[in-house]
C-alpha cells in the first residue's frame, strides 16, 4: 500500500514519469526515528486520495533526507526493513528487497524529486493507495 510521491504541475496534473514509492513499512521505519519530524509526518498522511506537500514541508524533507542519507551511508541508524511492499503479509513475492542499499536508493530518488520540484517550480503530491 503506501503512497506514491510524484511531481505535479501548478494545476495539480501529475507528471507520472517522476515518482518515488513510499511503502507502509518505510513509513513505519521513519516513524521510529527521532529527529525527523517531516518524515514522521507521513504516519498521519491520509492514504485515500492525493495530498499536495506544502513548500515548507518539502524544504524540511530536503534537510532531513540529506541528514538521513549521510547517516544511512555510515549505518548510524536502526536496521531498515529487509523487505517493503508486502501489503500486510509476510509473502516476499509481493514486495521488493530494501535493506541498507534500498533505503539509500529511496532517499536519493526522493532527494532528486524534491530538487526537480524546486528547480522547475513544480509541486510534490502524495497519492494514496488508489493512485
Amino acid at each position: 500500500m503506501g503512497w506514491t510521491l510524484l511531481l505535479a504541475d501548478p494545476d495539480g496534473v501529475p507528471l507520472e514519469e517522476s515518482y518515488a514509492t513510499l511503502d507502509d513499512e518505510l513509513v513505519e521505519y521513519f516513524g521510529r526515528l527521532e529527529g525527523f519530524p517531516a518524515l514522521q509526518a507521513f504516519l498521519h498522511l491520509p492514504n485515500d486520495g492525493e495530498t499536495p506537500l506544502p513548500a515548507g514541508v518539502r524544504e524540511a524533507l530536503e534537510g532531513e533526507i540529506a541528514e538521513l542519507a549521510a547517516r544511512t551511508k555510515r549505518r548510524e541508524l536502526p536496521e531498515p526493513p529487509a523487505w517493503v511492499g508486502l501489503e500486510g503479509t509476510t509473502d516476499i513475492r509481493l514486495g521488493e528487497e530494501l535493506g541498507w542499499p534500498g533505503l539509500l536508493d529511496f532517499l536519493q530518488r526522493l532527494e532528486h524529486l524534491l530538487f526537480l520540484a524546486r528547480r522547475m517550480g513544480l509541486e510534490v503530491w502524495a497519492a494514496g493507495e488508489d493512485y
